[in-house]
């Protein structure tokens, strides 16, 4: 029952959970560390995800539509690596790597366009970041377990606004993950709490080409509730449950403000499995997140809230567990003031993702 719940939470993270909110990626779920592993409890994942989005602005009237901009979404892909081990009958360790945060967004016509000899001048933002998470499960004896680690944290990118232009990385800074969770094998119940402390990464770089003084951005705190349960025979209901304090998430670099979001996020993801063999299994999942703040605070925030909707399958052959699935994503309107008298109205907006795992039990 268990390669349901791995099956449906990849495609959650690579694909539906890459558009949420604020500038989430990944998710921050912990999914390895609760994998049974082969003879030795031992488990290695590699996971891959691109994501294609579109976000179109409606029409302006005459001499106006000249500004209106084309699609600024940029795709992008993902990578994903996870080891776990078991290191007694109770203690068990894992090691997540992940991106859990990006902007891809560039304009490169309309109001928020430069010139075409160069991109000093676009409206974007091209961020990464990579992340790398040490935790420990320690299982009672009464159906629960707890678990804790660390988090580890680096940030890169470049921001073109009306600021000027700011480049800047950090090195990697760090945080923790706390939780519970309660197991019924025998129903296959499984009900997982994680809390994500925030990361404050101190970052130097530039702006306009000149050095600026470090400055501070704190990735916000988040809570992860993951579930599965058996339904029917063969027949697995799972899904998450994420909230990221994003209110109050602040760029400022230089003197100057370059992002500031005024509302948290909450997103909810439910899947349903099915065993149609002793080695193949199919999932479809549900996402959902409410809109935040409209009109949006900067012109590299196109869209707000998603409905999301997936489809995929697992193939398993003797030690090898092979995952792929593909979902469709509604973006929400949001409309992005550029003068006074002047806004833009971004709607019909969607994506694509793509993702694939491959799970290897030894």
């Amino acid at each position: 029952m268990n390669t349901y719940m791995t099956a449906g939470a990849a495609l959650l993270l690579t694909t539906t959970a890459a558009m949420a909110g604020g500038i989430d990626r990944s998710g921050q779920f912990l999914g390895p560390l609760f994998e049974e592993g082969g003879e030795t409890g031992s488990y290695f994942q590699f996971s891959f995800g691109n994501v294609s989005p579109e976000a179109n602005a409606a029409p302006l009237p005459g001499p106006l539509a000249a500004l209106v901009p084309s699609d600024p979404l940029d795709s992008y892909s993902s990578l994903g690596f996870a080891f776990k081990m078991d290191l007694n009958d109770q203690l068990s360790a894992a090691i997540i790597v992940d991106e859990p945060f990006g902007v891809n967004v560039e304009y490169t016509d309309g109001a928020f366009g430069g010139s075409p000899l160069t991109e000093l001048d676009n409206g974007r933002a091209h961020i990464g970041s990579t992340g790398v998470t040490g935790v420990l499960r320690y299982e009672l004896n009464n159906g629960f377990s707890v678990h804790g680690g660390v988090r580890a944290q680096q940030v890169a990118g470049e921001i073109v606004s009306t600021p000027g232009f700011l480049q800047a990385e950090s090195d990697f800074n760090y945080g923790y993950v706390v939780g519970a969770a309660y197991e019924r094998p025998e129903i296959a119940l499984r009900v997982a709490l994680t809390y994500n402390s925030e990361i404050e990464n101190e970052l130097s770089g530039t702006v306009n080409f000149a050095p600026i003084d470090d400055f501070t951005v704190t990735f916000p705190e988040s809570y992860n509730l993951e579930f599965q349960t058996g339904v029917a025979e063969d027949t697995l209901l799972f899904g998450s449950i994420r909230h990221a304090k994003w209110d109050g998430f602040n760029l400022t670099a230089g003197g100057a403000e370059y992002v500031n979001f005024s509302g948290d996020t909450t997103t909810y993801s439910v899947g349903l499995g099915r065993r149609l063999s002793d080695s193949l299994s199919v999932f479809a999942t549900v996402g959902y997140e409410e809109a935040g703040t409209r009109p949006s605070t900067t012109a590299l925030a196109p869209t707000t809230g998603t409905t999301s909707y997936g489809v995929g399958a697992t193939y398993t052959m003797d030690q090898i567990e092979l995952t792929a699935g593909i979902s469709y994503v509604e973006l929400g309107d949001q409309t992005v003031n550029a003068a006074p008298g002047v806004a833009f109205d971004f709607d019909d907006n969607s994506a694509i993702g793509a993702g694939f795992r491959i799970g290897y039990n030894f």
